[in-house]
Order: C-alpha cells, then structure tokens, then sequence
C-alpha cells in the first residue's frame, strides 16, 4: 500500500529522525564492555564514574529500598559487585532512555507518554523473566530490547505528533492493525522507526532486530526466538493493562509466533499465557519500586 506521504517527505522525515541525539559516550561504551568477557568491574566503574550526574543516579537507586543491601553502597565499583553488570546496565540505560526523552508530551486524547513509559518498563520486566525462565543467555539484552521495543513511537510523538494521533485514532476502530495504518500514512512503522535509533545508537544488533520485529518475529533473521519472548512480553503487558502503548486492543497474532518456539524447542505456547500472565504479575510486582523510580526520574530519586 503507499503511504500518502510522498518519497521526498518520508526521506526527509527518515533524515530527522537519524539526527536524533546520540546516547552519552559513556553508556555507548558500557553496553558493549558489558557484554565483553574481558571487562572487570573496576573498569566499567572506572568508566561510569567519569560521569559525575549519571554516578550519582546510579549510587541513589543502588541505595534505594529495591535491592535492600544491608550496607551503604559508596562506590560504583561496590554497586556493579553487589549488583552485578546486567543490573548496573540495565539502571544506566533506564536513566539515560528516560533523561533523553525527558519532557515528552502528556496527552490522554492522543498519546499518554507516563503510561508509555509505564508499559515500556513492564515489558522489560516481561521479557527478562521470559528470557530467564526459557534458559536463554539473553536475559540482560531481553529487558533492554522489552524497554525499547516500542521506542519508535516516542520519536514519533516528539517529530511527528500529528501523524502518530491520527494512526492511534484511526487503530482505534480495530479494524485495521496500527502497523498497516503506519505504513499507509507515514510508509515505515514505529519499529523500523525505533531500530534506526538503536543502530543510531549502537546497540547489540539483536536489540535492533527485536524492536525492528516485535510484531513481526517469523520475519527476524538473526534470533527470531528471542524477538519472540520480547513480542509475548509485549502481549502479556496489554493483556494485564499495565501502562499503555497507544494501542486500544492487544494486537492479534497467528500461528507462526508459537511456530517459532516450536522450531527453537521453547516449551511456550498460547495455552501457557494464563499461566504467564499471573507470573510476570508476581515479578512485576516485586520490580515495581525499580520501575517507579526510573519512571519519575529525578523527583523519584530526591526522595531515596
């Protein structure tokens, strides 16, 4: 179907967005010594502590009655041994995300950003303890790809406010998905939106790929097993109401998303989405203060 937006408009469009700013230098480099055997946590404390505002975010949240570590951690290096790296990276980026996005718009009639950042949490939350409770190796890049996965629509809310009110309203009916509404209107949907930005952004190219194909996992070629935990996390938050996405209905999908569990020998099929929906209940729960205090940024954090 063409978009109603010319090539020229939608190029244009595309430029704008890939001038987006680029995460902070210090937490480009923590994602990928995170991920590198090599990496001892005095260097990622080395590294995260050059960065005065972001060391002090991260020693209140390590403090905060969440983790409930007996003693006072003083130190980066204290918080990334107690913690451990995924933890530290999972705070780090939560902050920076949310402090990047900072003053996005809260309009219930179109786009809620407080609900949308509750829903982008939760589904972070959703897909780390898939993740972990199927034996992937994923787990940290689960919460981060759950976190992110909707993150093309904030782009939109910020650029393109107009267009992205006019396909929630128009997905509103249920007639027709959001995505082919996207596509008719602006030619791209909010996932390839969102994995520009974490190319942009250099992220682990299996975070992009689960933005880019969170409603589409059967078409993900490089883990479409992992894109698939992020898409039933995804579900799960519609599913239990928790925040919102922009979206009235949870979306629709057919047998191919538990085709893909089949072929990778995931023991998930719809059957067990009852089951799933009470457990990541029980540890949303217990992640809600985390959530929380990411959530409200610094007014959270003043009162730690």
């Amino acid at each position: 179907m063409n978009s109603r937006i010319n090539p020229d408009t939608i190029r244009q469009k595309v430029q704008r967005v890939l001038n987006l700013p680029t995460l902070p230098t210090v937490v480009s480099k923590m994602l990928h010594m995170v991920d590198s055997q090599r990496s001892s946590a005095q260097t990622l404390a080395r590294l995260i502590s050059t960065d005065q505002a972001l060391t002090a975010k991260l020693l209140k949240l390590a403090n905060s009655a969440y983790y409930g570590y007996a003693r006072e951690i003083s130190t980066v290096n204290m918080a990334v041994v107690v913690l451990g790296f995924n933890t530290v990276k999972e705070l780090v980026l939560g902050l920076t995300v949310f402090d990047v996005f900072k003053g996005s718009s809260h309009d219930p009639a179109g786009f809620d950003a407080v609900k949308f950042w509750e829903h982008s949490a939760a589904c972070g939350v959703a897909a780390r303890m898939l993740s972990k409770n199927n034996a992937s190796r994923y787990t940290g890049e689960a919460f981060v790809a759950g976190l992110l996965h909707d993150m093309g629509k904030m782009i939109l809310n910020q650029y393109f406010e107009a267009d992205l009110h006019e396909t929630i309203k128009l997905a509103r009916s249920g007639e027709r998905s959001l995505e082919s509404i996207e596509l008719e209107i602006l030619g791209v949907t909010h996932g390839q939106i969102g994995a520009w930005l974490a190319e942009k952004w250099n992220l682990p190219s299996i975070i992009s790929d689960a933005i880019k194909h969170h409603h589409d996992p059967w078409n993900s070629k490089a883990n479409p097993s992992f894109v698939a935990l992020v898409t039933v996390a995804d579900m799960l938050c519609h599913q239990t109401r928790i925040g919102s996405s922009g979206r009235a209905a949870c979306p629709q999908y057919d047998e191919r998303l538990w085709d893909i569990f089949v072929a990778a020998a995931i023991p998930l099929d719809e059957s067990d989405l009852g089951r799933l929906r009470l457990e990541f209940m029980a540890e949303y729960e217990k992640s809600e203060a985390y959530v929380s205090v990411v959530q409200d940024g610094e007014a959270a954090l003043e009162e730690i």
